[in-house]
């Protein structure tokens, strides 16, 4: 199967992009999205499930790469502003921080849209240290209203929720707080790889 054009991510790109971007800066928003153009109506929408899954590690894999190149830049433009001496030539991604995975190693299952709304919503509300809002309510208007701008209507789509022991990305998550990976998948060309997973 050829890749999906990246349409919109949580890192500033796309139609949702700064939507997204947003909600991670101004709340602390821990889930990641990316939205990629899927074929239409497609007989094999299991397939479509598992290369939205790899695609969406590889794209994270590129955010990491660019965080580190980016930190990499600033320190050498400007090493006065960090608190603490950082020697250049020793900064990079450690294999910690490397993405890794083995797909063939994922299972996946199909979930109902109301599972996927409770899980979703709660990676979206309760991050181990918390969102910045002023209460419960408040949260929760928030990530409803934030679905229905990047989902429409969910009955439109099949949900996977895929197992979270094939991948490091998984690691911090599966301390405690919890690890979550879905694939939705619609026959109008929308594909949406949906992840959390973090630690205090």
């Amino acid at each position: 199967m050829n890749e999906f054009q990246l349409i919109s991510d949580s890192f500033g790109t796309g139609e949702h992009g700064n939507h997204l971007a947003d909600l991670e800066q101004r709340l602390h928003v821990v889930v990641e999205c990316f939205l990629f153009a899927t074929p239409l109506s497609t007989a094999d929408v299991e397939a479509v499930h598992e290369q939205l899954a790899r695609q969406g590690m590889d794209e994270r894999f590129k955010r990491n790469e660019e965080y580190f190149a980016n930190l990499k830049r600033n320190v050498v433009a400007d090493p006065d502003r960090f608190m603490n001496t950082v020697d250049p030539d020793k900064l990079g991604p450690s294999d910690r921080f490397y993405i890794k995975y083995e797909i063939d190693n994922a299972t996946s299952s199909l979930v109902d849209m109301d599972e996927f709304v409770r899980e979703y919503t709660y990676a979206f509300t309760d991050p181990p240290y918390g969102i910045r809002c002023s209460c419960d309510d408040e949260k929760r208007a928030i990530c409803s209203q934030s679905m229905t701008r990047l989902f429409g209507d969910l009955s439109d789509f099949t949900i996977r929720k895929w197992s979270t022991d094939w991948s490091n990305y998984f690691d911090a998550g599966n301390e405690w707080w919890g690890a979550f990976l879905w694939t939705l998948v619609s026959d109008d060309g929308r594909g949406w790889w949906i992840g959390a997973s973090t630690t205090d």
